[in-house]
């Protein structure tokens, strides 16, 4: 069985394949023998092979999880790895599950080998395409995002957490939970997001990102822990951290070609907001040291899936190390 998981909403694919993570080592594989990751970024063919057909003692069952294969830098491997997976396909034993994170804008720009892969997975019979919500779909989910906390909201409060995350599922999730937790009142008020949300999370990540472009140390660690204290999750800052630098990357190269702030917004899909404020901090990194900072978010972002780091530490050294 493929599955195959992509575009841009990285926040709905990401929770939903933790649920089926979940749900297959609570119903087949308590131990997790059976639970393979793969950082397809990096991987070989060899080791893509290796885990998906590495059997286990006690379950026949297996899933193995691989993400950003797209990436890779290998010319082979796309060819290679479509061979695979039509010889497992109709394997019910074998859960292949595929994310991607980008290929909602650029599946046009795919090479010969990648578009035919990512042409086969379009055909698999377990196929989601997460677009961003908009209108009415994100005013829904953030109602039901609420009902996780056994708390009701308001329209008027639901749109206000809209306008001021800019209907980013990472920030409003977020916002939504400082609500919750913060009243014993049933019903999450406009008066309460106004007072819980006023715009902290993305300010404290540019914050934290302008302390790191002016190699302010002491200040960025006092940033990354008062998000800690404010209940922000590991997954959470790496999330908003690579976003910003991938921001921060898009307006330096739109720098280089000598674009003005506003065809830069027009071009990138951005608020002119948050341009003018990239563009002051684009200027404190080289294009070399964005890549350097994403790649090190990557291997973060790897290891909090598979449990093998203190995240905590990482993101601490990584900021003591600039």
């Amino acid at each position: 069985m493929i599955i195959f998981l992509y575009g841009p909403d990285t926040f709905r694919s990401r929770r939903l394949l933790h649920e089926m993570k979940d749900k297959f080592i609570k119903d087949a594989d308590q131990e997790g023998d059976s639970l393979g990751i793969v950082d397809g970024q990096n991987a070989t063919i060899s080791e893509i092979n290796e885990k998906i057909n590495t059997g286990s003692l006690f379950t026949k069952k297996r899933m193995v999880i691989i993400e950003g294969i797209f990436k890779n830098k290998k010319t082979t491997i796309f060819a290679e790895l479509l061979g695979i997976l039509q010889k497992v396909e109709s394997d019910d034993e074998k859960v292949i599950i595929i994310r991607e994170s980008e290929l909602g804008t650029k599946e046009a720009s795919l090479k010969a080998d990648a578009k035919k892969l990512f042409n086969y997975l379009l055909k698999q019979k377990y196929v989601q395409e997460f677009k961003f919500l908009k209108d009415n779909s994100l005013l829904s989910f953030i109602k039901k995002e609420a009902a996780l906390y056994e708390k009701d909201i308001s329209t008027q409060a639901a749109t206000e957490i809209v306008k001021r995350t800019g209907g980013d599922l990472w920030l409003a999730t977020q916002g939504i939970k400082k609500a919750a937790l913060a009243s014993n009142e049933k019903m999450i008020s406009l008066e309460l997001i106004k007072e819980m949300t006023t715009e902290t999370f993305s300010e404290d990540i540019f914050s934290l990102t302008d302390a790191l472009g002016a190699r302010n140390k002491k200040l960025a660690l006092k940033i990354l822990e008062e998000q800690y204290l404010a209940g922000a999750s590991d997954e959470y800052l790496i999330a908003m951290l690579t976003r910003q630098f991938k921001i921060l990357l898009q307006l330096s190269e739109a720098q280089t070609n000598k674009l003005s702030p506003d065809k830069i917004a027009l071009d990138l899909k951005m608020h002119p907001f948050v341009v003018k404020k990239g563009l002051a901090q684009a200027r404190n990194f080289t294009s070399a040291q964005l890549l350097s900072y994403l790649n090190l978010l990557l291997k973060f972002d790897f290891a909090n899936k598979t449990g093998g780091s203190d995240i905590k530490t990482e993101l601490t050294l990584l900021i003591a190390g600039i």
